[in-house]
């Protein structure tokens, strides 16, 4: 049997022929790839000439979509120790990417919050990827992409029960 790997140039009748685990083996490869592929769009901005890692624009994403977080409230969303939070925050800090401010009400209590700066650093990347993603896209045919958007809702839909 053919691998997964080059799928794209057979013809449909073999594609049927796919077991189970050439499938879960395709997927795992495509998730991978994406993951590398996100991984490089992050690597290749720079910040004064230092490098953001993969967890510090995870942290950067998670700021944006849910806004201003404590830091009890930060290090609960991205699954990490207080102490790993701050270690990212120190650093997102130092490179003015992120802005911290005590609660007036609690002064123990720390606020976090993307700076102009943060928010201008995802735009950038975000941008070079779906220019990336354009060219793939326009690749694809009405069929193509009617199917590659229905086999997105099912994955996410699907993973979702096993990520909250």
């Amino acid at each position: 049997m053919t691998s997964p790997e080059s799928s794209e140039n057979l013809p449909e009748q073999e594609l049927e022929e796919y077991s189970e685990d050439d499938l879960i083996h395709s997927m795992d490869e495509m998730f991978i790839s994406m993951m590398r592929f996100t991984k490089k769009q992050i690597l290749e901005e720079s910040i004064h000439q230092s490098v953001i890692t993969p967890p510090q624009f995870g942290m950067l994403i998670c700021l944006k979509h849910l806004g201003s977080l404590t830091m009890k409230e930060l290090s609960e969303k991205m699954d990490l120790t207080h102490g790993a939070a701050t270690g990212l925050v120190d650093r997102l800090h130092r490179l003015g990417l992120v802005e911290r401010e005590r609660s007036s009400e609690d002064r123990r209590v720390v606020y976090v919050a993307l700076t102009e700066e943060g928010q201008q650093l995802i735009t950038r990347i975000e941008q070079r990827r779906h220019e990336i993603l354009r060219k793939i896209i326009a690749q694809l045919n009405p069929e193509e992409r009617r199917l590659m958007l229905k086999i997105d809702r099912f994955v996410k839909e699907k993973l979702m029960n096993y990520v909250e």
